[in-house]
């Protein structure tokens, strides 16, 4: 078996070093640095560092007392000359074409086909370096402010992140319970129904069974006067017979009542209902957005839908849509105000279903799912619910005041006429009201505690803020528009309020999406103002 044989340098550079002096390793000898030079970033020993400070005199050489600052400007020059993408190769190319820096597996994975790449000496020899490295410490100190603003205001983001994600589960939580809350009050219908079934059932056997006892001691009694009468006594048997002839019917009669025989109780759930929240992916829809009150929001597109119907009045095919729902399955319910009707629209916008009334809508807001509630020019205020693509009026409230607007939120409906706003229960009881001058058309935020107005006076209009607690308080919030047309709130808390003019309308329903829309600063977090001002043009829907 072969000796391994070791040679004295291989012996030698068995010591490992942190650092080696940079002369005796370009000779091939490993001499540990006992000195650092700050400006040429060089290490070197006892030997070597005699000749550099004979030659330089002027650079600053730290011993082996200041080696914590070797590794840091080791680690910064480490930074400065080794590439990013392949760790411990030296940058020694750059390419024009790409103004990337590259090492040897840059050049040969990344740059290969370039026709710029240059070596950094070549490079550097025709770059400006005075100017640049002059400017080099103002511009990092500029960026290095920025990157600390832009921190600062990323822990602010984390901070207001960390907050949203809390008021959201709340508001998930908080409709889990609506949710279990409504499960409950049906199963507690379903109870009560059962119970009551089972109550009536349950009487009505006990009954039978008491009167097949006082029957069957009646049986017994006639028997018992067989035996004490004789039979020479003509008139007590013939009053016997009698009652037997009326007993017997009694008992036929009772025999025949099958009504509450081989009765067994069985649930029928809705397997409807069991199968649409089975096909929900969740409770709702998460969404994201950015608070920015000068947001300016462009879209350029619009689509034509037809909403007529053979029945409109009139040859002029005209509609006013004073206000469009939408459902949980993507259909549509349009109020049009010119022809006095309800359409329902599928998710492709075609008419599919109409209600004609006798008097002209005003507002329409969203109840439930498939159910909304509508206004009129007069006191009246209808729940109007859809089913299987039929529309239908579920029940009337009638005020004691004119309507002008509505809004809904939680069983609560906000009314108002002229002079006030109104809020009432579903079953049309007023809980309280607020004195508004003009008040005209309303909307409500999703979690309740903002109700949003808007006025229509001589010389001012505007949108007004209520906040509501345990009632409404008098407005604390003021916009002033230009004849606001219609007002509502989105899912995510955004009120828009829309301006619109029009003339003659045509055959279609315009859905307007070509406009600039301008986010203000209106109130708390959620809230902004929308306005959306559209010039005259041909169109068959209104307000939008």
């Amino acid at each position: 078996m072969a000796e391994r044989m070791e040679t004295p340098l291989q012996l030698a550079s068995d010591s490992v070093y942190d650092c080696l002096c940079f002369g005796c390793e370009e000779s091939g000898l490993q001499i540990e640095a006992q000195y650092f030079c700050k400006r040429c970033q060089r290490h070197f020993c006892e030997n070597c560092v005699g000749h550099h400070n004979q030659i330089f005199k002027n650079h600053v050489v730290l011993g082996k007392g200041d080696k914590s600052d070797w590794s840091h400007t080791e680690a910064t020059m480490n930074y400065i000359t080794l590439c990013e993408q392949h760790p411990g190769e030296t940058i020694k190319m750059f390419c024009k074409g790409h103004r990337r820096l590259c090492c040897i597996y840059c050049l040969h994975s990344d740059h290969r086909l370039c026709e710029q790449v240059v070596r950094i000496g070549e490079d550097a020899e025709e770059f400006d370096v005075e100017d640049h490295f002059k400017e080099l410490p103002e511009n990092i100190l500029a960026k290095c402010e920025k990157f600390k603003l832009e921190h600062i205001d990323m822990e602010k983001q984390l901070e207001t992140l960390q907050i949203s994600y809390d008021e959201t589960l709340l508001e998930i939580a908080s409709f889990q319970k609506k949710m279990t809350d409504v499960i409950e009050k049906l199963g507690q219908c379903s109870t009560s129904e059962l119970e009551t079934m089972f109550t009536r059932i349950n009487e009505t056997c006990k009954n039978e069974m008491q009167r097949h006892t006082e029957i069957n001691q009646r049986y017994k009694l006639l028997q018992r006067g067989i035996e004490c009468i004789k039979q020479e006594n003509k008139q007590l048997v013939f009053i016997l017979c009698k009652k037997y002839d009326t007993l017997s019917e009694e008992t036929d009669s009772l025999y025949e009542r099958k009504d509450n025989r081989d009765i067994n109780f069985r649930f029928q759930y809705e397997a409807s209902m069991l199968q649409l929240v089975s096909e929900l992916g969740s409770l709702g829809k998460i969404q994201t957005y950015r608070n920015n009150p000068n947001q300016v929001i462009k879209v350029s597109d619009m689509t034509k839908h037809d909403i007529r119907v053979c029945s409109d009045s009139g040859d002029s095919n005209k509609a006013t849509i004073i206000d469009i729902c939408e459902l949980a399955d993507g259909e549509f319910i349009i109020a049009d105000s010119f022809n006095k009707k309800v359409k329902l629209l599928d998710d492709s916008f075609k008419v599919v279903s109409h209600l004609s009334f006798p008097r002209t809508p005003r507002q329409m807001c969203n109840v439930s799912a498939y159910s909304v509630a509508l206004i009129f020019d007069d006191r009246d205020l209808n729940f109007i619910r859809v089913n299987r693509q039929r529309i239908m009026v579920e029940r009337i409230i009638t005020f004691e005041h004119l309507c002008y607007g509505i809004g809904y939120h939680n069983d609560e409906i906000f009314v108002t006429d002229a002079e006030e706003i109104y809020c009432y229960n579903l079953e049309g009881q007023c809980k309280h009201e607020i004195s508004l001058a003009q008040a005209r058309k309303c909307a409500v935020s999703p979690d309740g505690t903002t109700v949003y107005v808007t006025t229509f006076q001589k010389g001012w209009n505007s949108c007004l803020t209520l906040e509501k607690a345990e009632t409404l308080q008098p407005p604390s919030g003021e916009i002033e528009l230009n004849r606001p047309d219609g007002v509502h709130v989105t899912s995510m808390g955004r009120c828009l309020s829309v301006v619109v003019y029009f003339g003659d309308l045509g055959k279609s329903c315009n859905l307007i999406r070509k406009a600039k829309i301008y986010w203000q600063d209106f109130r708390k977090r959620f809230s902004s103002m929308c306005v959306l001002q559209q010039r005259k043009g041909n169109s068959a829907g209104g307000s939008l």
